[in-house]
């Protein structure tokens, strides 16, 4: 095993130890960027988020790629809208994106009986009783990922697979901040280790709607349109014996909502159909909440053989 190999390793392994190294000179700034984070998540909600609107519209300014993809997203989408339409949605999930930079400060720092009154949970009791049962929860990548899911954790015990964060400071911390809530997150470098957990009889969370590539991906409508999508969400729950249930949240007035609701028909013998029918649950979810869907991506880059590429100049 490489050097390079043996270092990326050691960091998966200590995701949520505190290493004498975030001393250095090299993290202060980051330092600074906690400490920052600490006041935001002591302000009042609607301070935290215009802060967050503010930063939305500075990167709707000047994230030019970002912008453009996404409102080519929002074209191949939502052709029944007009431009004015799609780009209000466009600006206000850039609004999303800049809240989601702000709150985690209220996760990672803020009072947890605070993050817990700000969020309203529907369908718990579809998940209450599951000790000792595999659970496999699907979720969609919106921008209050953060505080949805926290919530969530501290009545249902889940274990999330995610995509470690290059610094390891920053994620010290993060793990560290979400750990507060019971949120236990498991790399994507370690798949068997999630899913041992679910056969275990435990509940597992993952977010697959982003264009992987072609690999250990099936093409399958969304929106209309064929799209590279991972099969794990169908694999996970056959291999494991997991029911499926369904989870997204969305902001509302008051502060955010995640709606959890069961997934019979998945998982079938049928893995296409499968991943056909997640993509028809996050389609409805992103109709119902356009805003809060992140749009950012290139969901749509790998193309079927003799397609054209949807996002040229």
């Amino acid at each position: 095993m490489s050097k390079q190999l043996v270092v990326m390793s050691r960091q998966h392994q200590n995701l949520d130890r505190f290493q004498a190294q975030f001393l250095l000179p090299k993290y202060w700034l980051l330092w600074l960027w906690f400490a920052i984070l600490w006041l935001v998540g002591q302000l009042p909600l609607a301070a935290i988020r215009a802060l967050g609107r503010g930063t939305g519209a500075l990167a709707y300014k000047f994230a030019n790629s970002r912008r453009r993809v996404t409102l080519r997203n929002l074209e191949l989408c939502f052709p029944e809208k007009s431009a004015a339409e799609r780009e209000a949605i466009a600006r206000d999930c850039f609004a999303g994106a800049g809240m989601a930079l702000w709150e985690s400060g209220l996760v990672w720092f803020g009072r947890k009986s605070r993050v817990q009154r700000l969020t309203q949970i529907s369908g718990l009791e579809h998940l209450q009783g599951r000790e000792g049962k595999p659970t496999l929860i699907l979720a969609m990548h919106n921008t209050c990922l953060e505080m949805a899911y926290g919530p969530l954790a501290l009545q249902h015990s889940v274990k999330i697979l995610f995509r470690v964060h290059n610094n390891p400071f920053w994620e010290y911390m993060a793990q560290k901040g979400r750990g507060r809530f019971n949120l236990e997150l498991i790399s994507n470098k370690r798949v068997s280790q999630f899913l041992d957990h679910l056969r275990s009889g435990h509940s597992g969370l993952i977010a697959a709607d982003h264009d992987l590539g072609r690999k250990n991906s099936v093409f399958a409508p969304f929106f209309g349109i064929p799209t590279a999508t991972v099969t794990t969400p169908s694999s996970f729950a056959s291999s494991t014996g997991a029911e499926v249930f369904f989870a997204y949240g969305y902001r509302t007035r008051q502060g955010y909502q995640l709606q959890v609701a069961p997934v019979p028909e998945m998982p079938s013998d049928d893995i296409e159909a499968d991943i056909c029918h997640f993509n028809q649950l996050i389609e409805s979810a992103a109709r119902l909440h356009p805003a809060d869907y992140m749009w950012m991506h290139r969901r749509f880059k790998t193309r079927p053989d003799g397609a054209e590429d949807l996002y040229k100049k």
